[in-house]
């Protein structure tokens, strides 16, 4: 199936080498953290992670994806 991967703020500089977002193949059953996996990332080495969402919905890092699913990856915020 075919998913997209969006890295947000700190992440699109640091992570991708510039690339923001990419159309990733991942299995049937593939989770937000296997997705990450599968391009490099590693949420529990990365300072600071924060969260991710699908389809706009803020989501448990184990959520499956569907065919189609857009995934936002955010760092953790500050501010007051």
């Amino acid at each position: 199936m075919r998913i997209k991967i969006i890295l947000k703020g700190w992440y699109q500089r640091k992570l991708w080498d510039g690339e923001a977002e990419r159309l990733v193949e991942v299995p049937e059953g593939t989770t937000c953290d296997e997705a990450l996996k599968t391009q490099g990332i590693d949420y529990k080495a990365i300072p600071r992670f924060g969260f991710v969402a699908v389809n706009k919905k803020r989501v448990l890092i184990d959520q499956v994806l569907n065919d189609g699913d857009v995934m936002h990856v955010y760092h953790k915020m500050n501010g007051g």
